[in-house]
């Protein structure tokens, strides 16, 4: 059963979205300065500390806003399914939980032993399936055509796009004078829901997105001005891991992201050491990735520039081989 609602997203998406998460989240994430961050880069940031969601990921949002929505609008019990590199997952794993629905989720058999731990925690049935997120996304989508269960999409979804842009009400209300918000660009459901969002309130704000060097299909779909399609992936930031823009969202980033930008392998591991041992926050690779951006000067930085750290759900091993 296909549970996917695309349409566009309007500002009323975004305030039912943040009613909604009034549930599970009684107050926004952390807008954090740190000053030895900042004397480091040399600049002023402000970081938006989703990584310490319940889940460790900004995922929750949009996971708990779809799965919510499906409840108030299905009269039968559900059955919701799911494919995920990880950290949608475990949203939708937690949002299943807290709404009494049964979760199965599929993920690549490379995902992080920590994601899957948290999701079969939180009482979701795994299904680790083949090595990319294509793999385990055909079979998610099987499963719910065999058994009629609810497909819940990780970007391509209003509801979801619009429990990620509530990331940006927060934030405009914790910085009202932000004007540059930086965002790691995997599928796209945050940073379209983000820049949408923003900009609905201040047209002015620039939103930045960032992909790894090693899955930057929107990247190199920017720059060239058709859609690209990579044969493989391999980057560390997996949450990421994308062979091609979502239709869906290409448009909303074609017409709401100022501009997106590519970082290196090796600058995502210096960014996950400088987080932890500068910044004090463990942020995974995925979110490292604005970060990144800025140690190499990707990105022109301004007195009100924010910087969204994803999540912070990274093994210990890739950890101790960034940092130590």
């Amino acid at each position: 059963m296909n549970g996917q609602r695309l349409d566009k997203v309007t500002f009323d998406d975004f305030k039912t979205a943040r009613k909604r998460l009034h549930e599970i989240l009684q107050h926004p994430t952390p807008l954090l300065q740190n000053e030895l961050l900042n004397m480091e880069l040399g600049a002023s940031l402000y970081i938006k500390a989703e990584s310490l969601l319940p889940v460790g990921s900004f995922k929750l949002r949009g996971a708990f806003n779809k799965i919510a929505s499906l409840v108030e609008t299905e009269k039968e019990p559900i059955t919701v399914v799911t494919a995920s590199a990880g950290n949608h997952a475990m949203g939708v794993s937690y949002a299943s939980k807290v709404k009494g629905v049964t979760a199965v989720v599929a993920v690549p058999e490379t995902t992080p032993q920590i994601k899957i731990n948290t999701c079969r925690a939180l009482g979701a049935e795994v299904h680790p399936v083949g090595k990319t997120f294509d793999d385990a996304y055909d079979y998610a989508r099987k499963l719910a055509e065999e058994k009629n269960y609810m497909y819940v999409h990780n970007v391509a979804d209003t509801d979801v796009v619009a429990g990620q842009g509530t990331v940006a009400l927060e934030l405009l209300e914790q910085l009202p004078d932000v004007d540059q918000i930086i965002v790691p660009l995997g599928g796209g459901g945050l940073v379209s829901g983000i820049a949408m969002a923003a900009k609905a309130i201040n047209p002015s704000i620039r939103i930045i997105a960032v992909q790894a060097e090693g899955s930057s299909a929107y990247y190199q779909t920017y720059k060239s001005g058709k859609i690209v399609t990579l044969p493989s992936t391999n980057t560390l930031a997996e949450g990421l891991s994308m062979k091609k823009p979502e239709p869906y969202l290409l448009d909303f980033i074609n017409a709401w992201v100022d501009d997106i930008v590519e970082v290196k392998e090796n600058s995502i591991r210096e960014a996950i050491k400088l987080f932890v041992l500068t910044g004090k926050l463990v942020v995974e690779a995925s979110g490292a990735v604005a970060l990144a951006a800025v140690m190499e000067n990707q990105v022109t930085l301004t007195d009100k520039t924010v910087l969204i750290a994803t999540g912070s759900n990274i093994d210990g091993s890739v950890l101790k081989d960034c940092v130590f």
